[in-house]
């Protein structure tokens, strides 16, 4: 006694995934669209790293510049060269308003100090050809910059 319904689901592989796809295209459609309106502040962590990026960039213009006689600034006197110290990640802080930041960072620092005095040490040291000291050491470069409408530029710079 087996009896057919006419007009009933059938109850196979193929109907299920189809009524499963049916079922998830309104979803599929509408998440992507409910994804991008929702701000998690991404946008404001790409705009820090954007700046970050600005600032890193204007730092290492400075030092190619200023090691290639370019010296807008008098840091340290007999200050020669300035290198970055990899060993130490830069500390970048910016203003609650977003328009200023500061930067530390240790550097390597060449000096050269020439000799003057009148003892007979520094004079048979200039008439031996080394009339100079020249000496490293590591120091904190302190930057301050400012957002303007063309972007990052350097407010000050000290050598601490």
């Amino acid at each position: 006694m087996s009896r057919e319904i006419t007009g009933s689901p059938k109850a196979d592989r193929r109907s299920f995934l189809k009524t499963g796809a049916l079922a998830a295209a309104p979803l599929a459609v509408a998440l992507p669209t409910a994804a991008f309106a929702v701000d998690d502040g991404s946008k404001a962590k790409l705009a820090r790293l954007e700046d970050e990026k600005a600032i890193e960039a204007l730092h290492r213009d400075f030092l190619r510049g200023f090691n290639a006689g370019e010296r807008p600034a008098r840091l340290a006197a007999g200050l020669t060269a300035l290198a970055d110290d990899p060993a130490h990640e830069a500390q970048i802080a910016f203003a609650d308003d977003g328009r200023t930041a500061s930067c530390r960072r240790v550097c390597h620092a060449s000096f050269c100090a020439d000799f003057t005095g009148t003892s007979t040490i520094e004079q048979m040291h200039r008439l031996q050809g080394q009339g100079r000291h020249v000496h490293a050491e590591a120091r904190v470069l302190v930057a301050d910059y400012v957002k303007g409408q063309d972007g990052w530029t350097v407010a000050s710079l000290r050598l601490a």
